[in-house]
């Protein structure tokens, strides 16, 4: 069996022993997924290559990371109820959760999901964290709406109203101001012909490999929310991954810019781009006469 194609935030295996604090270089250590209490955040992942096979969702557990046993009695009925589905795109059989109504759940802590479908397949999720505590964390919702994203063997699919979700230990940080300049020199003068001002935002966060994983597909994405103590648009996302010495975590830096771009078009005006005649007398050439 191979890992299913999955870039969601929560990603999922289909072997429990490929979970990312069960790999020799982590030493055990779990970095959870941080996750709002009563929300499970939304996920896809492909179940199968071929759209002629029947899938449904029979049973869902929440396991604990302690004891690897189920904690929860069977989760399917509320999942389909808060936005599971299995859609068909092209040869592609792909399990949705579009994770927008609360699940009945009031106990914060560790834990992971067991799914268990009609083709014996079983899928376990990565660790998660349900928590209330999340005054000091950043929150991404991206999405796209021109397309979909392909790669070998999978797609990351966009139906009406799927958003991926992803909460990070951060706060935004001092930011950078850019300046771009066109202009001409003569006679050792520089001539100004337009100027740009841009301030380009910054924050940093450690996170586990399948965290920058999923953070891949943000700059991809059309909608990009980050939402903190404001609300930012962001019209470009960078990531910078930074390994750090235990081998299990980086250092992810990330960038983004929002539309607060300040132009100087060097003594051109707005105004004068309106239209009109081009020497304002309006006579017959204003018609193309």
């Amino acid at each position: 069996m191979t890992t299913p194609v999955c870039l969601s935030p929560l990603k999922f295996y289909d072997d429990i022993s490929k979970q990312y604090h069960r790999r020799s270089y982590a030493f055990g250590h779990i970095s959870p997924l941080i996750t709002q209490l009563q929300h499970i955040p939304p996920f896809q992942f492909v179940l199968s290559t071929s759209s002629s096979d029947t899938i449904t969702l029979q049973s869902a557990y929440f396991r604990s990371t302690e004891t690897d046993q189920r904690i929860s009695d069977n989760l399917a009925s509320e999942l389909l109820e808060t936005g599971f589905d299995i859609i068909t795109h092209h040869d592609y059989k792909i399990a949705v959760y579009y994770g927008n109504l609360p699940i009945q759940i009031e106990k914060e802590g560790q834990q992971y999901l067991e799914l268990n479908f009609s083709n014996n397949r079983t899928y376990y999720s990565e660790v998660f964290c349900f928590t209330n505590a999340l005054s000091d964390c950043l929150q991404i919702e991206y999405w796209n709406e021109t397309g979909n994203f392909y790669l070998k063997d999978g797609v990351v699919v966009f139906p009406d109203n799927f958003h991926f979700k992803l909460w990070l230990k951060s706060e935004i940080g001092k930011p950078d101001y850019n300046f771009e300049e066109e202009g001409t020199k003569r006679l050792g003068y520089n001539f100004i012909e337009s100027q740009v001002s841009k301030k380009v935002y910054k924050f940093n966060t450690v996170v586990p490999e399948f965290i920058c994983d999923a953070m891949r597909i943000i700059r991809l994405c059309d909608n990009k929310l980050i939402h903190g103590l404001d609300e930012y648009e962001a019209l470009t996302f960078e990531i910078e991954v930074d390994w750090q010495t235990q081998g299990d975590l980086a250092s992810v830096t990330c960038e983004f810019e929002t539309d607060n771009i300040i132009v100087n078009l060097g003594g051109f005006r707005f105004d004068e781009f309106k239209g009109g005649d081009y020497n304002q007398d309006y006579n017959k050439d204003f018609d193309n006469q």
